[in-house]
């Protein structure tokens, strides 16, 4: 995947370090001693210094080739720039952090966000649910409307076994955003990636797909 992420902060450095192996990455950033530090960690990524909401930055590091952009600032009125331009320069996707939970109700599909994380909404869904790591449940409600991030483990009879996720039929709109393997550890999952009994599959979908998204891993029924 060709992947731009916007904030150079924790976080957007995080993801730029567990992506950049698997993926091409472009990491925007306008403060200097931000840049400089991702020079020198991170030479393999793409750089583009400068303002993201001003037009003709982002132009530089987004264009209709960028298959998802990551708008991680923490300024929630620039994540919602960069995504609607973002959009406008023809990013497929666009996942926004929100940074103040009031602010949740901008961030739709009017203004180009995807999907929209929001810390505070994460942790009250976890709460609620009661979330157990393992079980095929909705891990959490996104700002998106119809999205959710669900894991999915991969019986010993699904069809998936041994297949490379290329090969897979998945339903549009679903995205593998990582997997748990028992023997790998944490997988940052690529096309060429084989699924095996027992991994666990961290998926972005949306909800009236869950039956398509179990029948492209060739589950019959959700494990109990």
């Amino acid at each position: 995947m060709n992947i731009t992420i916007v904030g150079a902060g924790k976080a957007g450095t995080f993801l730029a370090d567990r992506l950049w192996r698997s993926h091409e990455v472009t990491i925007v950033d306008q403060r200097v001693d931000r840049a400089e530090r991702l020079r020198t960690r991170l030479p393999s990524v793409r750089l583009v210094r400068g303002d993201a909401a001003e037009p003709k930055i982002l132009s530089t590091a987004v264009s209709p080739l960028t298959d998802l952009v990551v708008a991680v600032t923490g300024h929630d009125e620039d994540n919602l720039v960069v995504a609607m331009l973002s959009k406008h320069y023809g990013a497929k996707s666009v996942f926004a952090r929100v940074n103040h939970p009031e602010n949740e109700w901008l961030f739709t599909a009017e203004w180009g966000v995807d999907i929209a994380v929001s810390s505070a909404s994460i942790l009250y869904n976890l709460v609620e649910k009661e979330v157990g790591i393992g079980d095929l449940i909705t891990l959490m409600s996104l700002q998106a409307e119809g999205v959710s991030i669900e894991e999915v483990t991969l019986p010993s009879g699904a069809r998936a076994i041994g297949k490379r996720l290329a090969e897979l039929d998945m339903p549009s709109g679903t995205q593998i955003a990582a997997i748990i393997s028992p023997s790998a550890g944490v997988v940052i999952p690529g096309g060429d990636t084989v699924l095996g009994p027992g991994d666990e599959l961290v998926l972005l979908s949306t909800r009236d797909q869950r039956n398509s998204v179990l029948q492209a891993f060739g589950i019959d029924e959700a494990p109990a």
